[in-house]
Order: C-alpha cells, then structure tokens, then sequence
C-alpha cells in the first residue's frame, strides 16, 4: 500500500469517526429530550387526576388548567412519537423551546394544585383525648372499637398529608376520617364527662386523685362505668 493510499484511508476512517460521534452524540440529545417529555407527560396527568379531585371541592383552580393540561399532554405525546424519527443534523432549538415550555406550566400547574390540596388538608381536626381513651382500657373499660376507629382515621390523614397532589378518591377520604374521628370524640364525651375524666386520668399518675373529687356524681358515674371498686383510698 502506497503512503498515499494510506492517507486516504486514515483521511476516511477519521471522518467515519466524527460522523459516529456526532451521531452519538445527537441519539443522547434525543434521548435525554424523550425522557423529558415522558416525565412531563406523566406528572401532567398526575396533576391532571388532582385537578379533577379537588373541583369536587370547589377549590380555586382556574377553569382553564384542566383544559390546557389535556392539550399540552396531547402535544407531548406528539412529541414523544416524532422523536425518533429526527434527522440527525435537524436543529433541536424548537424541540427545546417546546420542552421549556411545558416545563414552565408544568412548574405553575403543581404549585396551584400543591396549594389547592394544602388548604383542603388544612380543615380543623377533631381533638381526641388518647390519653383518656388508653386510661378507660387500663380500667376495664371496652374502648377498643373506638380506639381502632381512631388509629384507623389517623394513619389515612397520615397518608394524606404526606400527598402532595390528591389522587381519586382522596377527597372523601379525608372527609370521613375527620367525621370518623368527631364520632369518636362525641362517643368518648357520652361514655366520660371532663370531670369524671379528670378524675380517672388524675387516679393513674403517682400522686394519684385527691380524695374530695370523688363528688356523688363522681362515684355514680364511676358506678354506671362499672370501675367503682377499681379505686381505693391510699393514706399519706
């Protein structure tokens, strides 16, 4: 092989290599890009599912989001098909233009839906006296149902306020846990008035319960709870 040969042929395996490349490069472009527009696509119907459940609510949502979502998802799926069929000396400005974009409603669409859920998740709970309902088990008193009902309606409120966007459902969800837990609250008020309550909870600390609060009406609810003969009298 002559050196000029030789030339030709190193001349025509560099070009060989510039061509893969750049079209490496360009296949991680269009790449990373298809990886943008599926996330995207993604949370836009995510946000979308939570658009549609806080307007069960009334919540203050421009009409317009749901809408506009539907379309830019419609778009992106456009996008997501055409992608492989770039060309790959095709100009990718208006691609990024595009993916900018949506990544701009994208950003406006989680903050209106993110403070939309917020302030439902933010309706008054119900205060539940725990301390009093594992006091009446310790004396014998059958609370169990209602101590269920009320771990129960904690772990969903639970799961809820660690959602930041609202799936189906998740609405009602939090309406009858809050309910739930208000039951429980008027069940405990029928079973224990406060001050009958502050004598049962005084009896279990150390110091224990002194012994003018055991008032007649004290010892007949006592009585009618059926843990009358759980007290007796300690001298000091």
């Amino acid at each position: 092989m002559t050196l000029i040969e030789q030339v030709q042929r190193l001349r025509v395996a560099a070009v060989a290599a510039h061509d893969e490349d750049k079209i490496n490069r360009r296949t991680g472009e269009l790449a990373g890009q298809a990886e943008n527009v599926e996330t995207f696509i993604e949370t836009i119907q995510r946000l979308s599912r939570g658009v549609t459940e806080l307007r069960t609510v009334h919540a203050a949502l421009g009409t317009d989001l749901g809408p506009q979502a539907a379309q830019l998802a419609a778009d992106l799926h456009a996008l997501a098909e055409m992608l492989p069929s770039q060309d790959a000396d095709a100009p990718l400005q208006a691609l990024k233009v595009q993916v900018k974009a949506a990544d701009g409603f994208v950003k406006g669409l989680r903050k209106s839906v993110e403070q939309a859920w917020t302030a439902e998740r933010n309706r008054e709970v119900p205060v539940i006296n725990e301390d009093l309902v594992a006091t009446l088990s310790k004396s014998g008193i059958d609370v169990e149902e209602i101590r269920i009902k009320i771990e129960k309606a904690q772990g969903v409120l639970n799961v809820l306020n660690n959602r930041a966007v609202p799936e189906s459902g998740d609405v009602a969800r939090l309406t009858a846990a809050l309910e739930s837990l208000q039951a429980c609250g008027k069940q405990i008020a029928a079973l224990v008035d406060p001050v009958l309550a502050r004598v049962i909870t005084g009896a279990q600390e150390a110091a224990g319960t002194p012994l003018n609060s055991f008032t007649p009406e004290v010892l007949a609810g006592l009585s009618r709870l059926g843990i009358l003969d759980r007290f007796w009298v300690r001298l000091r």
